[in-house]
């Protein structure tokens, strides 16, 4: 079996250091769709070589959204999925995909929509992708992941709203 990616793509972003450690060790036996998960974001960082061609990139991509999309629709509530399918649609440049995704994501986690209180401690159990990929390169804490991802997701939201505007 080949090794996965993402423990050695994701330990080059600041965002997963903190957590890296502890994806590694999370204990995978209660979660179902885990195995899924797993080649769903390996697929979605296969996608990230860029030794590849940008038609070989993009097959990645839509290999990897469908991934992600056939999780969520057999019932993983999981963020990292939802963050997946936020990133992905938007490098797909789907926005209206994103808003949907958007839409779900705070319909199971309505909490990020409303202000954070400083210091609160998220722990997310599963390694995930930032929201967008300008988020890649900050460090965070887990004390601050909560105020990160917002600031992520409501990034997203803009530049999905910017895109429909404009009739992208």
């Amino acid at each position: 079996m080949n090794e996965p990616r993402w423990p050695t793509q994701l330990a080059a972003y600041p965002y997963a250091q903190s957590s890296l450690i502890g994806w590694q060790i999370a204990d995978r036996e209660g979660d179902p769709y885990w195995n899924d998960y797993e080649q769903a974001l390996d697929a979605y960082l296969a996608s990230r070589d860029e030794s590849l061609s940008d038609e070989e990139r993009r097959a990645w991509l839509r290999q990897s959204r469908d991934r992600f999309q056939a999780l969520a629709d057999r019932g993983d509530r999981h963020i990292g999925t939802s963050l997946a399918l936020i990133r992905i649609h938007s490098e797909l440049n789907e926005p209206q995909a994103v808003l949907a995704a958007l839409e779900q994501m705070l319909g199971l986690m309505p909490w990020f929509a409303e202000p954070l209180p400083d210091g609160l401690e998220l722990q997310i159990n599963r390694p995930f992708v930032a929201p967008l990929e300008r988020f890649e390169q900050e460090e965070t804490l887990e004390n601050e992941l909560g105020q990160w991802l917002q600031r992520g997701i409501m990034a997203a939201l803009a530049a999905a709203d910017q895109a429909l505007a404009e009739g992208r």
